[in-house]
């Protein structure tokens, strides 16, 4: 057999065709296809994809393949971790304004606007979420979930065509004899939008679809002219099958116009529903006066909206924290706690108080400091991108202990235990083959399951916080029979 570099040898132990068996046979053959097919480590860059002003990352030349059960898997936990977070509010701290404005660290006002939103809808029932997960040695545990709309990663069927064209994945399809599934996550968010408002607004046939933007942040001209055509591409179809008709509007806040009713209008057409695409730190991006003109629309059932008021608590790593805090909770079902217990690593806001870790109650400050640094990692509960995420292992104690000493301090931070991924084995840079860390990031659209995109970076390499904004490759993720 013959390597990158043309040596003989085989290049992956027996323990990684374990481990990448629990993805798939298909892994394990394809380990087995590249031991013996130079070409597999070629250089090779996808051009037209990745030189699209709708990506900012590089793709990996190499799928994930997985079968239909791992799939099953990623769906279940995904969305039960979903529609946890978002119940979590009310179950957990009995959806009172007050004890959500403490929590979360929000103004009284901000934190009753986002109650009242979750009541009138279901606890939050459309929402758009991300859930982040690590495959470790006890399965996956969720990092984080993030509720915003302007979610990155959408373009799982696109990655993975342009993926598995490749001449020698084709080749080796065939030789396996393997049907390929493709994964859409941007078709189950636009099937997501239409039950929805089929559900929720009265049914007129027609379906537009308005994705918003601050009036002076609009996305390039060219870039808003693909993303247009991409999507409605999709939502044309989906809506012709049902014999419907409606399209997607993508622009600026101050082009939504008041219409009889509550409704709303955008270049002459109703708009059904509402994508605030970035709509972090929600209320100073849309303002008092369309906040509350979305709250009587919402309260009069005539707009469906992603993700809205109730984004203000929803998308904060302090979700995570509210459900480790509570694992043992009545409130909480017997399977919500074991979900919580099997799949979310020990998470806590950081604060100057006792809390429970290993069965003992312990003095917060006392588990975080230096010398425990290794098994930790902090964040910041409001931040994105990768940002003010600080893994203890890589650094100093003097930088250690005044991140701590200054996120106690602010508030809003929450310390959660490292999660030790599993080494997936991956070509490098280099052409060499190696240990990578993975993050599996599954999307969730109101109850359904919108498939899974991978990041990933070479363990020992590249940064232990695995962003695409960071440098991270984008990997393609395929179900094979």
């Amino acid at each position: 057999m013959s390597g990158a570099d043309g040596r003989q040898g085989k290049m992956f132990s027996e323990e990684t065709h374990v481990l990448h068996g629990e993805l798939s046979a298909a892994a394990v053959a394809f380990l087995k296809f590249a031991e013996r097919t130079p070409e597999a480590f070629a250089k090779h860059r996808f051009g037209k994809f990745e030189e699209s002003p709708l990506m900012y990352y590089e793709l990996h030349r190499w799928p994930i393949l997985i079968d239909a059960r791992r799939n099953q898997l990623l769906e279940d936990v995904s969305v039960k971790l979903s529609r946890l977070v978002k119940r979590g509010p009310r179950l957990l701290l009995g959806g009172d304004p007050a004890r959500v404005a403490e929590y979360f660290g929000l103004p009284p006002e901000r934190a009753r606007v986002a109650v009242e939103a979750l009541a009138l809808t279901d606890d939050a029932r459309g929402v758009l979420s991300r859930g982040d997960f690590i495959d470790s040695a006890d399965g996956l545990k969720c990092l984080e979930i993030n509720m915003m709309a302007g979610l990155g990663g959408w373009e799982t069927a696109l990655k993975a065509q342009v993926v598995m064209d490749q001449p020698v994945l084709q080749r080796f399809t065939q030789e396996q004899g393997l049907r390929v599934q493709l994964q859409d996550t941007l078709k189950a968010f636009l099937s997501h939008v239409i039950d929805d408002v089929r559900r929720t607004v009265a049914w007129e046939g027609e379906c537009n679809l308005a994705v918003l933007f601050p009036d002076n942040e609009l996305p390039d001209p060219v870039g808003v002219e693909m993303a247009t055509l991409l999507l409605n591409t999709t939502f044309t179809e989906l809506l012709e099958a049902e014999g419907a008709k409606g399209e997607v509007l993508i622009g600026a806040y101050g082009e939504v116009h008041d219409a009889e009713g509550h409704r709303f209008t955008m270049r002459g057409r109703r708009v059904h529903a509402v994508q605030e695409h970035d709509a972090r730190d929600r209320l100073e991006v849309v303002g008092a006066a369309f906040d509350a003109r979305v709250g009587a629309a919402l309260a009069a059932r005539t707009l469906c909206l992603y993700n809205g008021p109730a984004q203000e608590i929803l998308d904060d790593k302090l979700n995570i924290s509210l459900l480790s805090e509570n694992e043992d909770s009545p409130a909480l079902s017997a399977e919500e706690r074991d979900l919580i217990r099997q799949h979310i690593p020990w998470t806590r806001r950081l604060q100057r108080t006792h809390t429970q870790r290993a069965g003992e109650r312990v003095w917060l400050p006392d588990q975080v400091v230096a010398s425990k640094r290794d098994g930790l990692v902090l964040k910041a509960g409001r931040a994105y991108g990768g940002k003010s995420v600080l893994i203890g292992r890589s650094m100093t104690a003097e930088a250690w202990d005044a991140a701590i000493q200054e996120a106690l301090e602010s508030g809003g931070w929450i310390i959660q235990e490292r999660v030790e991924p599993r080494p997936y084995h991956f070509m490098r840079d280099d052409g060499s083959v190696g240990p990578h860390i993975l993050i599996w990031g599954s999307f969730v659209f109101g109850e359904r399951y919108g498939g899974t995109m991978v990041r990933m970076n070479p363990m020992g390499r590249g940064k232990d916080v695995v962003n695409a904004t960071q440098g991270a490759l984008m990997c393609a993720l395929v179900v094979v029979e």
